[in-house]
Order: structure tokens, then sequence, then C-alpha cells
């Protein structure tokens, strides 16, 4: 579980420090900066587990490595110019019932592109939020020192490497648990960005996947495996997928053994539809379905606007089931919306809940920086006379915000 988070120069996030409830839901205009958080949590877990910061920041972490700095007045042009430049991401995380503050500050030299790490720490820590003993990494004059568990020597690593020093997979076992628990629990973050325009509905052969992918790309060969050794998880599928949209009777994924491609059909209304048809909405409700089935882990799931081309009825059922995630399958949901009628469905449970485990986060530009800041609602969203920050803060004050105010206006007045 990521507990804390604390971003410097990442995008628009020039200093941002955010505590994460088990689910949190981040709301605002577009443009605001929500995006960037999720890029943010993505980065940290890609720089800890991938074998180059190269690798770490590319896709699906949106843009150009160089892009994820801050820029400077001037912009990109401006930042170019500089001989160097960084961020630094600091997490508070949590793995069964140890926490662990790791930090990694990652350079860029723009004139040749080149990604080093400047500065890492990893240490765990107390009940009270105290380092425990001496850091398993530290910054030393020239060196990373990482400490082994046995207390010898630590082993030395130089400044300006091309990789996180706890990526490396040679840190592990006994010697180095505290590296190898804090990257199993980095690799269990998932980040989604579902594209049922596209991706959702390419054909796919058969692969050995055990997440339906970024953006839903292998919804199909999930739902394949899924239904082969998990019988049970696939059933579960369909179940949830029909409470939520009852037309629907049933799903199945099978194998066309001339083209070598899955078919994934969907039958509604008594009619089949192949996913190359399906609606939007459906699509984007059977992947959410999907991975709120997975048996093959996810700690952490981060979606970008999961009620994009949903019916505005289903966003409370869409709610309940990231609810469900959260607070009956223990796991950590962190959500971006721009939707109000969402925000009232979350904000319905957040209002009776008094440990703090649902939260609302609002999302602000201020100039060129993000600003996040914890919401506290005193009533219902849509109490005209109590309550209007969460509809001024999604309202823009563009066509996007007059857009979301006439949209609920004629909902109000169904």
């Amino acid at each position: 579980m990521l507990e804390k988070l604390t971003i410097r120069n990442f995008k628009s996030l020039a200093d941002v420090s955010i505590e994460f409830p088990r689910l949190a839901v981040l709301y605002g205009p577009n443009a605001a900066g929500k995006s960037n958080l999720l890029d943010a949590i993505q980065a940290l877990s890609r720089i800890g587990t991938q074998r180059t910061l190269a690798d770490a920041l590319s896709d699906p972490v949106r843009g150009y490595p160089v892009e994820a700095f801050t820029f400077p007045d001037g912009g990109l042009p401006a930042l170019l110019s500089r001989n160097a430049t960084s961020f630094t991401l600091e997490s508070r995380v949590t793995t069964g019932r140890e926490a662990y503050q790791y930090r990694i500050e990652v350079r860029i030299h723009p004139d040749s592109g080149k990604l080093t790490t400047a500065d890492e720490y990893l240490a765990l820590l107390t009940a009270g939020g105290e380092p425990k003993g001496r850091p398993a990494i530290e910054r030393g004059e020239e060196t990373l020192d990482i400490r082994r568990r046995s207390r010898g020597r630590p082993r030395q690593e130089p400044l300006g490497l091309n990789y996180a020093v706890l990526s490396d997979p040679r840190l592990g076992g006994p010697e180095y648990r505290w590296l190898e628990k804090t990257r199993e629990e980095l690799t269990e973050w998932r980040t989604y960005y579902l594209d049922p325009r596209v991706a959702m509905r390419a054909a796919q052969p058969p692969s050995d996947v055990r997440d339906i992918g970024v953006h839903g790309e292998h919804i199909a060969p999930f739902l394949y495996k899924l239904k082969a050794e998990h019988s049970k998880h696939f059933a579960a599928v369909l179940r949830t997928l029909r409470s939520m949209i009852p037309s629907i009777e049933t799903l199945d994924v099978s194998l066309d053994r001339r083209q070598g491609t899955l078919d994934l059909l969907v039958r509604q209304d008594g009619i089949d539809y192949s996913s190359r048809i399906v609606s939007e909405g459906t699509l984007r409700v059977l992947g959410l379905c999907a991975i709120a089935v997975n048996p093959w882990g996810g700690s952490l799931l981060a979606f970008e606007e999961p009620e994009n081309g949903v019916h505005p009825r289903r966003l409370e059922l869409i709610a309940q089931l990231l609810l469900s995630l959260a607070l009956d399958q223990d796991r950590q949901v962190i959500v971006t919306t721009h939707s109000p009628l969402f925000c009232d469905a979350v904000l319905k449970e957040a209002n009776w809940r008094t440990d703090g485990s649902v939260a609302l986060f609002s999302v602000r530009r201020v100039g060129r920086a993000t600003d996040i800041r914890r919401f506290k609602p005193m009533g219902p969203i849509f109490d005209t006379a109590d309550n209007q920050e969460i509809d001024q803060a999604l309202a823009s004050g563009a066509e996007d915000g007059l857009f979301e105010h006439l949209l609920l206006r004629g909902l109000a007045d169904e």
C-alpha cells in the first residue's frame, strides 16, 4: 500500500505531498494534473522494478523521458538548454506489517538525454514512522551504500547509475530482504488508462498474461486464460457484469483456429456482439469487472476516469465496485475523475465512514503547478445552499465546466 507520496519537479507536480487512504478519488477539471499524479505513481513503481531508468520512464508513462521533468519559465526549450535537472519521488510504503521509506532522485542531462540516479534511500520504519536502524540504501559522499542484513561492510555503487539500486534483481534474498520486499510491493502496482475505443477491440492471440493490460489491450487473452485456469473467477466476471448491465446474458471467449486470434463475444438481449462492435461503455465495465476478480494480484490499482463512456445511472455501481475492491478485497484503489456524479456516489460512502479509509481530493492548477488538497465534505455535493466546492472545482471556467453544469441540471430535472 502507498501510504504517502511526496513529489518534487515531476511534470506539473512541482511540490506535492499526499497521504493516501484505502480508496482515494481525485477530482478536478481537465489539465489540472490528475493524470500526472498517476504517471508519478507509475514512474515510482517502474523505477523500482525496471532494468533502466529509460525503460521506467518510457510508455505507458506519457511523453518523452525529458518531459517528465517540470518545465522552467520558457517551457521545453528552456529545459533543454540546461546542463541538468532532476525530479524526486519519496514514498512511505507498507507491505504486510512492515513500512518502508523509499526515495529516488532522477537526474537528466538534456543535451544527451542521459538519465542517472542522483540519490536513493531506503529504510525500514518503526511503528512511529522513524527509521529503524541504519538505512538499507543511503547516499555517501560519492557512492550509494547498500547494507546487508548481516551488518557487514556495505556494498557500494557509484552515483550516476542508469538504474535504481532497488531494481537490481541481484540484490535479494535474506541479505537484502528490505530491498526485495519493497521491490515486490512495487511490482504489484497496476495503473489503467482503459481504451475501449481501440485497444480493447484489437484482435489478440492467446498469451500468458496475468492482467488485462494498461489500456485493456490484453482483455481477450486474459479472459481466455482465466476461463481455462480459474473457471470460477471467469464465472464471477459474468455475474459482476450482469449485475451492472442486466441486459447481458452470456460472455464467452474462444479461439479462431484459422486466424489464431481470440473472439470475445457478449450476448445482449438475445444477440451475440463481438468486442469489435460492442459499446465502449460495456467494454469499459467488462474491463473493470475483469480487474476486480483477477486472481493474480495487484495490491494497488490506479484508474484514470473509469466512468468515461458509461451511462450515468451505472456510475454508482462502478463506485460500489471500486469500494468493494478497496474495503472488501484489501486492495488500494486510486481514481481520477471529472464527474460530479461519480464523486457523489463515493461521497455517500465517505460521509459515514470514520476510519478515513475513503477520501476525495481536489486537484487544481495554481499557475503552472498542480495543487492537491483533501476534501472535507459538510453535506451533499449538490446541496447548493451548503456545499458547492466540488461543483466549482470541476468547473474550469471554460466549456468543460459549463457542460458539467448543464448535464447536472438536466439529470436533476428528470
